[in-house]
């Protein structure tokens, strides 16, 4: 695969799998942003890097504002797991920053370095995050689904680009 091509960048969506953390995706949007600076597409590189950044603000959105206040409501967050992840996503937004700044610096091997860090991030993250929401999550969201899905679908909209909405799901 070259540096033009690409898919959509993953979002939420109410589809079978109504509640999708399609950390996989981010996974391969990060991939396709790092084979662009490695095959000197910078300008590319960093739109893809971009994307992704806003991908993941609103992936972590839908989560900070609609599905863990959803999970709060029901279980209490007795662990204090959704307050871990919400910080988690702080310091996940700083990595992915950095790197896109690391990134404008058009220096690959810096940003295989700087890479590092978020990759691992990300991956503890999401097995975390699954673990998490499976313990605390699957009966509570699913005897609250329409109303998550429509709050999730809500903000997606509110949030999508002007004069556009974001590509579906593939």
């Amino acid at each position: 695969m070259g540096p033009g091509d690409h898919r959509e960048v993953p979002t939420v969506s109410g589809d079978e799998d109504w509640l999708v953390h399609d950390h996989r995706r981010f996974d391969e949007a990060l991939a396709r942003a790092q084979e662009a600076a490695e095959y000197g597409a910078w300008d590319e590189a960093l739109r893809l890097f971009t994307e992704l950044l806003e991908a993941l603000a609103l992936h972590m959105r839908l989560e900070d504002e609609v599905v863990y206040p959803a999970l709060e409501r029901e279980t209490g967050d007795p662990a204090g797991e959704l307050a871990g992840l919400r910080d988690e996503h702080r310091q996940l937004e700083s990595l992915m920053e950095g790197a896109r700044a690391v990134a404008r610096e058009r220096d690959i091997d810096h940003l295989l370095e700087s890479l590092v860090p978020l990759r691992r991030a990300l991956h503890e993250h999401a097995r975390y995050e699954e673990e998490a929401l499976a313990r605390l999550g699957g009966e509570a969201l699913t005897r609250n689904r329409e109303a998550v899905l429509a709050a999730l679908s809500a903000l997606e909209r509110d949030t999508a680009p002007p004069g556009g909405t974001r590509p579906p799901r593939g």
